[in-house]
Parts: C-alpha cells; structure tokens; sequence
C-alpha cells in the first residue's frame, strides 16, 4: 500500500490564500491523482527539482527557453503531467471534486507568470496544511539526500 497524493494546478489569483486552496478544487485545471509515494520526503521535492529554474510567461517571443519555460498556467500544468507521467498507472487524472479519497496528502501548486510558483501541502489526516512556499524551501524542509 503506497502514499498516496492528490495535485492541483490553481493560478494563482488574488484573495485566494495560500493555505485556503485545498477548499476550493473547484479552481484547479487539473487534479492529479498519485498512487503511490505521495509523501513530501519524495513528492514535494520531485516538484521542487522540477519548479527550480522554471519560468513561466505569457507568449513565446523569438527564442523561447523551451526547456524550462511555460507559456502560462495551462502550458504549466500540460508540462507538469509530461514529467511526471512516463508510463502506466501510478499517476492519473481525476475529477475535479472536493473528495480526498484514501489520499493523504494534497499538493497545491500556483503557477503565475513572471514569479516563482508556490506550492501548499494539506495533510488529510490531521486537515493541516503542513507547508506553504517556494521550490527552496520545499528542498530546505523535506530533501533529506542533502542532510546527509
């Protein structure tokens, strides 16, 4: 039996709080379900190596980064689904409810053009938002391969 996670990708937007968002899934382009592996020692710091150094814009310009660049939200969460899905089951698209299911976690990430994107993580369990913040500091608090 695995870890298991839930992920959204909600623009970030004014007057929606960082540690609010797990209560309105309604905003999400996307909800991400993970089978497996879902705790922050892992999760959180796959999406941390993978958000450091992206920037996110609005249109593709002459030489676009196309590596580490998003065209927006959307371009964002299309990406985010690439990386992360490389193969059968483990990672799935789920309707958009405000039902956790078995998942223990649920990941918010908030992409937004021209910034860094932050990421909130809501334990299910004790209904605690555990985290809010910048790739840094996901690294910082859960990667624990640089503690040793």
């Amino acid at each position: 039996m695995g870890t298991r996670s839930l992920t959204r990708i909600i623009p970030r937007q004014e007057g929606l709080a960082y540690d609010k968002a797990h209560e309105k899934p309604e905003l999400a382009l996307v909800n991400i379900y993970q089978q497996y592996d879902g705790y922050p020692e892992y999760m959180a710091v796959e999406y941390a190596k993978w958000l450091e150094g992206l920037s996110i814009g609005n249109g593709l310009g002459r030489t676009p980064q196309l590596n580490r660049y998003a065209n927006g939200p959307g371009c964002f969460a299309a990406q985010f689904i690439k990386e992360f899905k490389d193969r059968p089951g483990g990672l799935y698209l789920s309707p958009i409810d405000d039902d956790y299911g078995w998942a223990d976690y649920v990941y918010t990430l908030f992409p937004k053009e021209g910034e860094q994107t932050y990421m909130s993580i809501y334990h299910t369990f004790s209904k605690k938002v555990i985290f809010v913040g910048k790739p840094d500091a996901v690294l910082k608090k859960y990667n624990k391969e640089e503690l040793v």
